[in-house]
């Protein structure tokens, strides 16, 4: 800065030229080191002035005049003069005090930093040296100006990135550390502590503490990563589990670099560490769920394979079943009776066979979570009225009375699935009876939830086997007796009642009879429409099977057209030879159909352009394309794009019924068949010409 005077006297920036005539030696020496002063300040960026003399004499070298915006010519402004229009408001105060103090208390130097305003409008960063001394009688006053503010602008910046870093680091939980080889020195922040559990303190824990964290089944891969870090291999990434003081487990990541040495000789290597246990164990349950999804898939096409070909079988042992039932009721000869007995023993024990595979397909999807229910309000009084009239044959056949109570009470369930759980429960309550007895079915409330109770006279259960009634395959002793049943039924009431949101409870008095109460949350709001009890697509069987899609034969194309009105024409696209004569005898004795069999889908199709059908049959599996490959062919030709296609099929998952439905099925017919409902179904869909009952005179088993 200039020196302090309250002289505003000026003078020129440069030294006064030696003199060409002067011969001087010396003079010649000081006016050289003069000039190479004057170089070296530029070169430099040092601004320096003088002010000596009497009077004083001030002089700015060429480099503050440009530090300070200052022409070669213009006029310099004295020290105070200088302070009060060139130094930072901010600034003032101190330098003014400082100035004052140095030249109060005689010192001989002075060093500051301040803001200056240049003559041409800038702000800079200035550093400011001055030394005052004797010089005989006068003063001689020396200073230097050096521009720091492009120094002290990066170091901002760089304290700014430092403090951004530091921020972003610890709010996104990153630890960093550094290590040394000049004497083994590692350095941590807070926040690699945190990370395991620990209060911070001055020092890193020794590797012998930092191992001492690490989870037991991690601890050889960090100590021979950090091995190898520590030979300066290159950059590392590694995640490894830490054992925090309070037992928890989390993941860290650990990534680090080498970076160049402080001193010769030194390696020093810079590193993180952060939390991953998030992502880790998201990363655990997506690789569980799509475990859990391809074994869902894997058993979801074991059972349909499982289902179909059961089913398969069992439509030949229950379709030949029923066809000689029906032949036996009307052959008066010697021997028919007992005929008729074998028949019937082979066709319950076929049903009992279907029955045992739609409970275990029902019990295998809520188990696998793959059973839909709906939340509708049902009303019990209208359930139990239309549920009692299925078991009142067996209970009249066993002598037992069926008695209602109150049930004036709603609850929130799926209806469909409500109606399975108390048809179960009746038809044990009717099975584990005894002669004489009864069944009395009533509802209560229970503050908001809604208990429906079935009680049975029955030979009751001991309570040491009451924990083993849910279990499935157990009937407690029951199958060595004459007693027909699966012993999944009960696993299905209480997997399906829990997944309506209750449970079921159970009380029962050896010899005395039972108790069997589903709890469920009270409906408030008055009941809806009533919901069908039984629907295709959720479970077909041949008690209610949906339409079925086998086409029942009358005459072969081959034979004369009977007398009377034109057959309707029906297309059998079936590879299964007994599937097919099976159909074709169950419709010989029906009039009015004209039964076309193909034994592949190629045939099938032909046929169905040939013929012009006026309804098809589709089994879905066929040996030479599926049936949605036949479907979709015959929806995409003119001749047959609106033909009726029906499903005949032993798969019967809910999946394929809705995907056949929604690839344009008319209608999804299970196996194995209940001839008497095939008819009534075939009639319904396609009644022959003119004879709305000309299918009673056929043979219906």
């Amino acid at each position: 800065m200039p020196s302090p005077t309250s002289h505003p006297e000026a003078a020129t920036t440069a030294l006064p030229a030696a003199s060409p005539s002067a011969g001087d030696e010396r003079e010649r020496r000081v006016l050289e080191s003069a000039r190479r002063l004057q170089v070296m300040a530029q070169a430099a960026g040092i601004g320096w002035w003088t002010l000596e003399g009497d009077p004083p004499h001030l002089v700015w070298n060429d480099e503050l005049r440009r530090i300070m915006g200052l022409g070669a010519h213009d006029p310099l402004p004295d020290a105070w003069t200088w302070v009060d229009r060139q130094v930072h408001a901010d600034d003032r105060e101190r330098v003014r005090t400082l100035l004052r103090e140095a030249l109060d208390t005689g010192r001989t130097s002075v060093d500051f930093a301040c803001r200056v305003h240049t003559f041409d409008g800038r702000v800079l960063d200035v550093l400011n040296h001055a030394i005052f001394e004797s010089k005989g009688a006068a003063l001689l006053r020396f200073g230097m100006l050096v521009d720091v503010t492009e120094r002290l602008q990066a170091a901002r910046e760089l304290a700014d990135a430092r403090e951004r870093v530091a921020l972003a680091v610890s709010g996104a939980g990153i630890g960093t550390w550094e290590w040394r080889s000049q004497g083994n020195l590692a350095l941590w922040d807070e926040q690699m502590f945190h990370l395991r559990g620990l209060p911070p303190r001055p020092q890193a824990l020794t590797h012998e503490e930092r191992m001492a964290l690490v989870h037991p089944d991690d601890r050889e891969a960090v100590d021979r990563m950090n091995r190898r870090a520590l030979e300066g291999l290159g950059p590392f990434s590694y995640e490894f589990r830490v054992v925090r003081p309070d037992g928890e487990v989390r993941w860290l990541a650990s990534r680090s670099v080498e970076l160049p040495g402080t001193v010769p000789g030194e390696r020093r290597r810079l590193g993180a560490n952060w939390d991953v246990t998030d992502r880790r164990v998201a990363e655990q349950a997506r690789r569980e769920a799509e475990v859990a999804l391809r074994e869902s898939q894997a058993k979801s096409r074991f059972l349909a394979r499982m289902s179909h070909e059961l089913r398969t079988p069992l439509n030949a042992v229950l379709g030949f079943a029923q066809l000689l039932q029906a032949d036996a009721e009307a052959d008066d000869r010697a021997g028919a009776a007992t005929r008729r007995e074998q028949l019937t023993h082979i066709r319950q024990a076929g049903e009992h066979l279907l029955h045992l595979i739609n409970d275990v397909l029902d019990l295998a999807r809520i188990e696998g979570g793959e059973l839909a229910l709906a939340r509708d309000t049902v009303a019990l009084a209208a359930l139990v009225r239309r549920t009692l009239p299925l078991v009142a044959p067996q209970a009249e056949a066993a002598g037992l009375r069926l008695r209602t109570g109150a049930l004036d009470l709603a609850v929130a369930a799926d209806e469909t699935r409500l109606a399975q759980v108390l048809l179960n429960l009746l038809s044990n309550a009717v099975k584990y009876n005894r002669t004489g007895g009864e069944v009395h079915v009533d509802a209560v409330a229970v503050g908001a939830l809604v208990q429906l109770r079935v009680h049975d006279t029955g030979r009751g259960i001991a309570p040491a086997r009451l924990h083993e009634l849910f279990q499935p395959f157990n009937r407690l002793g029951a199958e060595r007796e004459a007693i027909e049943g699966s012993g999944i039924g009960l696993a299905i009431v209480k997997s399906l009642v829990e997944r309506m949101g209750g449970h079921v409870l159970v009380s029962s008095t050896p010899g005395v009879g039972s108790m069997f109460q589903v709890v469920l949350p009270r409906a408030a709001a008055a009941p809806g429409p009533t919901r069908a009890t039984s629907s295709p697509a959720q479970r077909p069987s041949t008690a209610t099977p949906p339409p079925t899609s086998g086409t029942v034969a009358g005459p072969s194309p081959d034979d004369a057209a009977p007398a009377g009105p034109a057959p309707r024409r029906v297309l059998y696209i079936e590879d299964n030879e007994v599937n097919a004569l099976i159909v074709r005898e169950v419709l010989s004795g029906a009039p009015g159909y004209r039964l076309t069999i193909a034994p592949d889908g190629t045939s099938g199709l032909a046929a169905a352009v040939r013929d012009a059908p006026e309804l098809v049959l589709l089994d879905m599996q066929l040996p030479d394309m599926d049936g949605f490959a036949v479907l979709r062919r015959l929806r995409e030709t003119p001749q047959t794009a609106a033909l009726p296609v029906v499903a005949l099929s032993a798969n019967v998952m809910p999946e394929q019924v809705s995907r056949g439905l929604a690839a344009g099925l008319t209608a999804y017919w299970t196996k194995p068949l209940d001839l008497a409902l095939f008819l009534r179904n075939l009639a319904r869909l396609l009644p022959p010409h003119g004879a709305g009952d000309s299918l009673q005179g056929a043979r219906e088993p």
